[in-house]
């Protein structure tokens, strides 16, 4: 991958960006996604945003290389600190890191949102947790998608800040609002797997010594959940 060919998780990323002028990047690493959507006209301006010192150096040198000094700024801070007070970022995109990592990145950069934020967030693991948050902060997903990757399945999704209650069914919190109901391929594959894995489990539970019957409980509820929404009866 590099800032002219993303991988397919990250183009996904790539393709939520609307055209706006400015962009933070969090966790941004080589800065790929802002030199792409730079060098594509998506956007103005970025901010590429990084904690480590090793990754940082990566974001300073691929502004170099692409000639970006002046539309791209490499920030070394944690999370949403590399955004100053008095700068209004379009958009804040955070890819590749856990649900609940995003989560706490969010909740402890809440000064740096607005109401024009628009937040594009590609959480590894976790999403439900994520998108509980975006609930509770007022941010309704606006859009969604799923891709799968070097045999590994990433949602990713878009939100914007709303006034109204949002109000999602633990389905959609737990599948996507949009996800759940387009029921792509790549989107039955992903809870196909997921409901071998939990029988597996189950499997495993009820032939141990100990038969822990709440965790079989909540396994059993998983197995449920899943096949209604497979089924199309959630």
């Amino acid at each position: 991958m590099d800032a002219k060919h993303l991988s397919k998780r990250m183009q996904a990323v790539a393709d939520l960006v609307p055209k706006v002028e400015k962009l933070a990047d969090i966790g941004s690493d080589h800065a790929y996604l802002p030199a792409y959507l730079l060098n594509n006209q998506v956007i103005d301006f970025a901010i590429a945003g990084e904690v480590v010192k090793g990754p940082f150096e990566n974001a300073v040198s691929e502004i170099e290389d692409q000639n970006l000094t002046g539309k791209m700024e490499a920030r070394l801070g944690d999370g949403l600190e590399v955004i100053k007070k008095q700068e209004a970022m379009n958009v804040i995109t955070i890819a590749g890191m856990g649900g609940e990592l995003i989560t706490s990145i969010l909740d402890e950069g809440q000064t740096k949102l607005n109401q024009n934020t628009i937040l594009i967030l590609q959480p590894n693991v976790d999403e439900n947790t994520l998108r509980k948050w975006l609930v509770n902060h007022h941010f309704k997903i606006t859009a969604e998608k799923i891709v799968l990757d070097s045999s590994h399945f990433y949602e990713m999704f878009k939100a914007e800040y709303t006034d109204d209650q949002i109000d999602y069914s633990q389905v959609e919190l737990d599948f996507g609002p949009f996800l759940v109901l387009e029921q792509s391929e790549t989107f039955k594959a992903k809870w196909q797997a997921k409901l071998e894995k939990n029988k597996f489990i189950l499997n495993k539970l009820e032939n141990s010594n100990l038969k822990p019957s709440e965790k079989i409980k909540r396994v059993k509820n998983k197995i449920i959940e899943i096949e209604e929404v497979l089924n199309g009866k959630s």
